[in-house]
């Protein structure tokens, strides 16, 4: 039957720092939708998923949008695949992080320090994964991020089980790194496999990347970039990101010597990003003009250029 519904609710699963829940976007930052509370990475409970899962479908083919899903814009009415399998997992549990960005949300949104982010425990991913694999809940060619933390400084052979469990699948695995340490791992599933690594330098001059990163690893960063680039497969993909963030980076010149180490690394790819926070403050204003000249200013280049959302991405082409 036809009903309002979401496909990150039937088909995704995020295991974040101690709950599991079907997303990390809603739109009202309510999230009753947490399916699993306390989670310490026990044998994990695909029944009690499940069932909660079926709980918020009964609800919505009554018409019935949960709290945490009301105005969300992934709502589509339509008939929908209610199988279990997992299309989606996104990896976030972990919070060890060598850099300290300005923008971050785990501190920017909530009242926890870089040293207790640094310094927390969490749970082992690998056998909550190898459990959804053995009860074959894992969708081939679902899409794998790696988003927690930076998962380089990951405890030894955890990044490499995701990556390997990712290649026998044939996922397609989206890393998230700050690309301060060179991973091996990485530079092994960019030839052998289907990955996209995303790095976010956010700055063509190395004063303003440590304003905004707090970390002296500009030079760093841009080698280790080109290292990844030259183990490119025709599957996989370096894209580098511009957070573009009001009164830090958002001028010509940083947009400038940002598309100069582009070119010298011979990088195809980049995405344009807003800091979240000042971006959902200012979204239904007139596009600020020194934004917009930025955005206009590499779209003039010869890359392939996405955005972090499809606001994000009407905000910066709309006519005020």
């Amino acid at each position: 039957m036809e009903f309002t519904c979401c496909e990150y609710l039937l088909h995704e699963i995020v295991f974040a720092q101690n709950s599991v829940i079907p997303c990390c976007c809603s739109p009202t930052n309510n999230y009753e939708s947490t399916f699993i509370n306390n989670f310490s990475g026990q044998k994990f409970n695909i029944n009690e998923y499940l069932n909660k899962r079926n709980e918020y479908i009964t609800m919505l083919k009554a018409g019935d949008i949960p709290a945490s899903c009301k105005d969300c814009s992934r709502l589509i009415k339509k008939e929908w695949d209610e199988g279990n399998k997992i299309n989606r997992i996104i990896i976030t549990n972990r919070t060890k992080c060598s850099c300290n960005c300005i923008y971050c949300s785990l501190i920017t949104t909530s009242n926890q320090t870089k040293e207790e982010l640094n310094t927390r425990d969490t749970y082992d991913i690998i056998p909550v994964l190898k459990d959804m694999y053995n009860n074959n809940l894992i969708d081939n060619n679902c899409v794998i991020t790696v988003a927690g933390g930076e998962c380089s400084e990951y405890p030894k052979g955890e990044l490499e089980f995701i990556l390997y469990l990712a290649l026998i699948l044939n996922c397609q695995l989206e890393i998230l790194s700050n690309g301060i340490i060179y991973s091996d791992a990485i530079a092994q599933v960019l030839q052998a496999g289907k990955c996209r690594l995303k790095i976010s330098v956010d700055a063509g001059t190395k004063e303003t990347f440590e304003k905004i990163k707090r970390v002296k690893a500009y030079n760093l960063v841009w080698e280790n970039l080109g290292e990844y680039i030259k183990n490119l497969n025709d599957n996989s993909s370096v894209v580098v990101k511009y957070i573009i963030l009001p009164n830090y980076n958002d001028n010509l010149k940083e947009a400038e010597n940002f598309l100069k180490n582009i070119e010298k690394i011979n990088c195809k790819n980049i995405e344009i990003a807003i800091e979240y926070i000042w971006f959902e403050k200012n979204k239904n204003k007139p596009t600020e003009k020194n934004i917009k000249s930025i955005y206009e200013y590499f779209k003039k280049a010869p890359l392939n250029i996405s955005f972090e959302s499809e606001e994000i991405k009407e905000y910066l082409i709309k006519q005020n």
